[in-house]
């Protein structure tokens, strides 16, 4: 056999099954990685065993057991027990046909004891968290990761935390490459069942305190306390390969899938919720704009003084609330090989500016919240904007606020519509020393 994994424990699983050979196949993998594994192959007995055993996990094998014994899951409600570990069937008909109101999860029967383990420990994983919490609504319903409104909450005073005990936090975020293909060759069980596989590696290969949560769609984010940006890549790195390597088997064929991770710290990256969000999105992006199945990680302070020292690309950011502006403005300043940060509201600007420190800060007068010339005011203020040119864009030719934004600290302005042809030029008079 082989050695006992090292961060499995003492967790206590029942294996329902009336076939010996396959009842041993499955005990004999969970023995391995170090769990205790109880047989059982009497219905009448399986909830009175579940429950005298204090079972952490049910394994029930839907091919190897009497589909009319079904409703003995329900004696849990009958018998008045408080105790309903969570039950894995494996293979069989849907899980209400066997489990009643139990916790439930299933899953095909596999061929290799990895993707078998990997659901084990996820669904021990949630069973613990959930006895802890108390709110199953904290959870998504497909991948039983917690859900984006309570990831916005948790980040946010995760991020605080960190700063009142000057401590580290990083965000991974973590997005299915070719997720729409699978959708479209075995329809949305097969995103599905993919989607549901990179979210067991997350709960397997995580910390207890750890958080892994669905953002929204195909994209997972994990928010690690007290774990620095060259661990928080280290560990992408490894999920990555694990969900690489992963089999998920949808009608008895094989659906293989990647994915990329963009990877930001606090406060190396950004110094509040919002920014560090968004330098883990746009690491992300990198990942897969560069083609997929990798690891980006934010720039660091330390590379990006680096980056200016040897004189290398220039840094924009472009803060503009009409989308299609934004992003006319962006593609023609990125194919100009400029490096562009994008900003929709003046309160973002301003903390991208901080998190970023650009070369160059293009910000729309008239904008929704605060408006660009209060946010100019704002960045002017900040230490890590000594010295950097911020640029009005405005409806004009001859602005009425002109004095305002000489005030607020513009060193010039762009007019709107932008000129899309002369607008690479601008920027580089004002780039300039």
């Amino acid at each position: 056999m082989a050695p006992r994994q090292s961060h499995s424990t003492r967790s206590t699983i029942v294996v329902a099954s009336t076939d010996p050979a396959r009842a041993g196949k499955l005990a004999g993998w969970l023995m391995d990685a170090g769990y205790l594994a109880i047989l059982c192959d009497d219905p009448e007995t399986l909830v009175t065993r579940a429950v005298s055993e204090r079972a952490d996990l049910v394994v029930l094998d839907g091919d190897a057991w009497p589909a009319s014994t079904a409703v003995t899951f329900e004696r849990f409600d009958d018998e008045g027990h408080r105790w309903r570990p969570p039950v894995l069937v494996m293979g069989g008909g849907p899980p209400e046909q066997h489990v009643g109101s139990c916790p439930v999860d299933c899953f095909t029967y596999p061929e290799r004891p990895r993707e078998f383990l990997t659901k084990v420990r996820a669904l021990l994983r949630i069973s613990n968290s959930l006895a802890t919490e108390g709110d199953p609504t904290r959870r998504d319903e497909l991948t039983r990761l917690y859900t984006r409104h309570y990831f916005d909450e948790r980040l946010a005073k995760e991020v605080e935390r960190a700063r009142r005990y000057s401590r580290s936090i990083s965000l991974v975020m973590m997005d299915i490459d070719g997720l729409k293909k699978a959708n479209a060759q075995w329809g949305h069980r097969g995103g599905d069942a993919v989607l549901k596989a990179l979210a067991d590696i997350t709960l397997s290969g995580t910390r207890l305190s750890d958080i892994s949560c669905r953002y929204g769609g195909d994209e997972i984010a994990l928010i690690l306390p007290e774990t620095s940006s060259s661990d928080a890549a280290a560990l992408s790195d490894r999920l990555r390969g694990a969900f690489s390597e992963c089999v998920v088997y949808v009608d008895g064929q094989d659906v293989l899938a990647t994915v990329s991770c963009g990877t930001a710290a606090y406060p190396d990256d950004a110094r509040d919720a919002t920014t560090l969000v968004r330098m883990a999105d746009s690491a992300l992006c990198q990942a897969k704009e560069a083609g997929g199945d990798r690891s980006v990680v934010a720039f660091s302070e330390s590379e990006r003084t680096e980056e200016h020292r040897h004189g290398t690309t220039a840094r924009i950011l472009l803060v503009e609330d009409n989308s299609y502006n934004r992003i006319s403005a962006s593609l023609v300043l990125r194919a100009s090989g400029y490096e562009v940060i994008e900003a929709g509201d003046g309160v973002t600007a301003v903390a991208l500016a901080r998190a970023t420190r650009p070369d160059l800060v293009i910000i729309d007068v008239q904008l929704h919240g605060i408006g660009g010339l209060e946010a100019t005011k704002r960045m002017v203020e900040l230490d890590e904007m000594d010295d950097i040119p911020i640029v009005a864009l405005t409806t004009r030719e001859v602005p009425e606020e002109l004095e305002q934004l000489v005030a607020a600290g513009c060193r010039g302005y762009i007019t709107k519509p932008i000129d899309t042809n002369s607008l690479a030029q601008a920027i580089q008079n004002y780039l300039m020393p």
